[in-house]
C-alpha cells in the first residue's frame, strides 16, 4: 500500500490535487470572517485538512508511511461536517441524534486504531463507516432541499456545491475502501495505482466544490 501510494504521490495528477487543497484551505482562511456561521465550519474543515494533507504528501515524497494520519483526518472531517450539516438542516431530530452518532464513531475509530496490529495499516472499515455517515448527512440535506423547495437558484447555494462534491467523492471512495484490500491482494501494482488515481481525481472535484462554496454569496 505505501509503495503504491508513494508512486501516485509523484504523479502530475497529485500536484493538481495539492493545488486544489491549497486553494480550498487558503480560501477558508481568507473568507472565514465574511462567512455566515454555518459556512465557517466548512472554512474550518478546509483549514484543518490543509496541514494534514501537506504533511501526508511530504511523508510520501520521502517514502515514509503516512497512514497513521488517517484516523485523525477521518474523525476531524466527520466532526466538522456534522457541525456544518446540523447548522444547515436545522432539524431537532438530526441535531439530537448526530452527537451520539459522531461520539460512537470516535470511540470506534479509537479502539480500531489502537487495538489493531499497527497504526501504519490502511483500515477500510473506518473509511466505509465514515463514507456512509457523510452520505447520510448529505441525503438529509437534499431531502430537506427537495421537500421545502425554497431555493430558486441552486447554483447560487453554497451548500448545494458542498453536498454535490461530497456525494461525488464519497460514492466513489466508498467503492475504493470496500474493495481496497482485495484489489491489493489479487491485482497488479499498476492497476492499484490507477484505482487510487481515481481517488485523487475525486479529491480534486471535492476541494474545487469547497472553494466554489466558500466564494459564492449565499442567497438571502
Amino acid at each position: 500500500m505505501a509503495d503504491i501510494l508513494s508512486a501516485i504521490s509523484l504523479s502530475p495528477l497529485s500536484s493538481v490535487s495539492i493545488a486544489a487543497i491549497l486553494v480550498a484551505g487558503f480560501s477558508g482562511i481568507v473568507r472565514f470572517q465574511q462567512l455566515p456561521n454555518s459556512l465557517r465550519y466548512l472554512a474550518a474543515l478546509t483549514i484543518f485538512e490543509l496541514p494534514l494533507e501537506l504533511l501526508g504528501f511530504w511523508l510520501m515524497l520521502v517514502q515514509h508511511n503516512n497512514l497513521f494520519l488517517m484516523p485523525i483526518y477521518t474523525v476531524g472531517e466527520l466532526v466538522l461536517l456534522a457541525l456544518l450539516y446540523m447548522r444547515t438542516i436545522r432539524s431537532a431530530t438530526f441535531s439530537r441524534v448526530m452527537p451520539g452518532v459522531v461520539g460512537a464513531f470516535i470511540v470506534y475509530v479509537g479502539f480500531d486504531s489502537l487495538l489493531g496490529p499497527s497504526l501504519h495499516w490502511f483500515r477500510p472499515g473506518q473509511q466505509v463507516v465514515q463514507s456512509l455517515l457523510v452520505l447520510g448527512m448529505v441525503g438529509g440535506y437534499f431531502w430537506k432541499l427537495m421537500s421545502e423547495l425554497r431555493v430558486r437558484h441552486l447554483e447560487q447555494e453554497p451548500m448545494f456545491w458542498v453536498s454535490t462534491g461530497l456525494v461525488i467523492y464519497f460514492l466513489g471512495y466508498l467503492q475504493i475502501a470496500l474493495f481496497s484490500n482485495y484489489l491489493l491482494r489479487h491485482y497488479s501494482a499498476a492497476f492499484n495505482r490507477n484505482v487510487w488515481a481515481v481517488e485523487i481525481l475525486l479529491t480534486i472535484v471535492l476541494h474545487s466544490c469547497y472553494s466554489l462554496a466558500l466564494w459564492i454569496r449565499p442567497q438571502k
